[in-house]
């Protein structure tokens, strides 16, 4: 069983591909074929066949058209793949903003010695909003602040976490949390998850941090909270519209360029294990892992 990787890969990385499910049944790109196995970025070409098995490289899948996708194939994303990059830049970002190190280095380097104030994570709540690979992440390093953890979760759970709720009860999550992590898939139901009311139930110190997708919040509702609520911090590795960064210029937001994920080779080894490995429960008839509901999907149309 044959499979088709349609994107650039370096040779490092193709030897995981070979050591997985061996060299002879990878087809590397530039190079084509009628595989049953597509490792793909995205979908932007016209299939002249059927294949039984898509993997996507990504964690999110909301920038493939689920409409391009022959009925009857599978497609799975590579969640997990990036939990322990994405986990650190969450507590990145929040080790940032508690602790002022940015004003702190700004102030240094123009000769300002002025200690004030930090915040500290001992024993504060954080609620994550998304419990998969990412979210128990951010929950294990959390757990190593010595913080307390609730968590809205589908279906998983672990020992990280000190409470669950339903994604019907995100509101209590919300209202007691002291920091909020976004670690949530974009999908129809998630589109526009947090808007004006959901905002307005935040504490007034509360820090928002998401490393999820930017549509799961409606931006106007946020860009009006935060001018309103200054207290409170948006702290996020996604922006509406990216590159484009309209808006991004208030005082308690920090934006980062869709970096969580890292780019350096050490992690995309991981990915490229992980996506492999799953392929290789495909050809073995194994459960696969990740599967894309196709139904729930949401397109926005921009590669990740």
């Amino acid at each position: 069983m044959e499979t088709l990787v349609t994107f650039p890969v370096s040779e490092r990385h193709k030897k995981i591909g070979n050591s997985i499910i061996g060299g002879e049944n990878i087809i590397w790109f530039p190079e084509t074929g009628p595989a049953e196995i597509l490792l793909v970025k995205n979908i932007s070409f016209t299939f002249d066949h059927k294949p039984k098995f898509i993997q996507v490289i990504y964690a999110g899948t909301d920038h493939i058209d689920m409409n391009r996708i022959p009925e009857g194939t599978k497609i799975a994303s590579n969640a997990g793949a990036y939990s322990i990059p994405v986990a650190e830049h969450a507590f990145a970002l929040l080790l940032e903003r508690t602790k002022k190190i940015s004003k702190f280095k700004f102030e240094t380097s123009m000769g300002i010695f002025k200690p004030e104030e930090t915040r500290l994570l001992y024993g504060k709540r954080l609620g994550i909003i998304g419990y998969g690979g990412i979210g128990s992440k951010i929950a294990s390093f959390a757990k190593a602040f010595g913080m307390d953890v609730s968590a809205v979760a589908r279906g998983y759970t672990d020992h990280n976490a000190d409470r669950f709720y339903s994604l019907e009860n995100l509101d209590k999550l919300l209202t007691e949390s002291d920091i909020v992590v976004i670690s949530i898939p974009l999908t129809k139901r998630t589109l526009n998850l947090i808007g004006e009311k959901e905002l307005n139930l935040l504490k007034k110190d509360a820090i928002l941090i998401n490393i999820a997708r930017s549509e799961i919040i409606k931006k106007d509702d946020m860009i009006n909270f935060l001018k309103r609520n200054t207290g409170v911090s948006y702290l996020s590795d996604v922006w509406w519209g990216e590159p484009e960064l309209k808006d991004a210029g208030l005082e308690n937001i920090v934006v980062t360029p869709h970096v969580a994920g890292g780019l350096s080779d050490d992690v995309m080894d991981l990915v490229f294990e992980t996506a492999f490995k799953n392929i290789k429960r495909f050809i073995d008839g194994e459960p696969l892992r990740n599967l894309v509901n196709i139904e729930e999907s949401y397109f926005v149309g921009r590669e990740k």
